[in-house]
């Protein structure tokens, strides 16, 4: 199904998942490392959190990649491809700071956002690659034990 068919997302248990992951979202499905939030996101087809909102926001980013689920998987995994040196700050870095991820963790507490066309990644992929490094060097040295990522992104993007 394209992503513009998609409304609501459905959850799954996984049956392997990293343990780093809550879930990931292939083809409008969200597969969950826990039982648990699999059934939270299915529990109705409102965005009523911040994780489902998260996901939807993956799903819009698809719509806007030509709605096509092949065009953002080859996008997605090219700009974690593209931040592998910021695995020298921390293995998750180069994964928190991939244009698609910045925009589901800046937006994900606004649950209207996801209903709207998601394309403000692609002015987060326009940050030249040494700035994106310091801004991962800070978050991790810095603020990742005292403020989650969004609200890291908040401060640095005034929203």
């Amino acid at each position: 199904m394209k992503p513009s068919k998609i409304k609501t997302i459905k959850g799954k248990k996984a049956l392997f998942l990293p343990s780093n992951f809550k879930g990931i979202t292939l083809f409008g499905t969200v597969y969950c490392q826990r039982k648990e939030d699999a059934d939270e996101l299915n529990k109705n087809e409102f965005v009523d959190s911040n994780f489902k909102n998260h996901e939807l926001i993956h799903v819009r980013q698809a719509e806007s990649t030509n709605d096509s689920w092949l065009l953002y998987y080859i996008r997605y995994i090219w700009e974690w491809i593209c931040n592998l040196s910021l695995i020298t700050i921390s293995r998750n870095m180069p994964y928190k700071f991939m244009p698609m991820e910045m925009e589901a963790y800046l937006n994900q507490d606004n649950w209207s956002y996801s209903s709207k066309s998601a394309i403000q990644w692609k002015k987060f992929e326009k940050i030249p690659k040494k700035d994106l490094k310091e801004m991962a060097k800070d978050y991790y040295l810095n603020h990742r034990k005292n403020k989650t990522f969004s609200s890291f992104l908040k401060e640095k993007f005034g929203k």
